[in-house]
């Protein structure tokens, strides 16, 4: 298992094939069928599955593979903060992994993956021009992920939106204050 952690990119192509195995296993067995439509099946496919996977990268990533996981970035090994991302990250894809049920679920993971994402992805821009680190998990796969996965996240909760649009109304509540 731990010379997976060292192969650039491994979590986000398992996370990009399991995806793609979940949205067709819910089509080809009815989930599909389901009133909601596909933009509903597509949707929750890739919440849950970025959700359980963030969940699943930071148990592995940045708890019991933590110093493999520094190295490949470039950075030191040995610090308590690898944990302390890990549990951050495990929060927030429990957000995502709850999507697996409940669509009230998909935008606050949405945002939030979103924005730890971006924010790691700024990171690493950031030190490979002031440092020139070029280590595969600074410069490569996962930097394009950070800013990949956050748009495909909102172009599939974009398009689910637009389908209820088109079948139904929405309501929208106003709050007032």
């Amino acid at each position: 298992m731990e010379k997976l952690f060292e192969i650039p990119g491994f979590n986000i192509y398992m996370q990009i094939v399991i995806t793609l195995m979940v949205i067709g296993a819910n089509l080809l067995h009815g989930r599909g069928k389901i009133r909601e439509g596909l933009w509903t099946i597509i949707t929750m496919s890739v919440v849950s599955v970025a959700g359980w996977t963030t969940i699943t990268n930071a148990i592995f990533g940045h708890i019991l593979f933590a110093d493999q996981v520094a190295e490949s970035i470039g950075w030191a090994t040995g610090s308590g903060f690898q944990r302390e991302l890990a549990f951050a990250a495990i929060g927030i894809g429990l957000i995502g992994a709850l999507g697996t049920w409940r669509q009230d679920m998909w935008l606050p993971f949405i945002i939030a993956k979103s924005t730890f994402m971006l924010g790691a992805g700024l990171t690493h821009v950031l030190d490979i021009l002031h440092s020139g680190n070029l280590a595969p998990g600074n410069a490569g796969p996962v930097l394009y992920w950070d800013f990949l996965l956050p748009l495909i996240l909102a172009g599939v909760y974009i398009a689910y939106r637009r389908s209820l649009r088109d079948d139904a109304p929405v309501s929208v509540p106003v709050y007032q204050s």
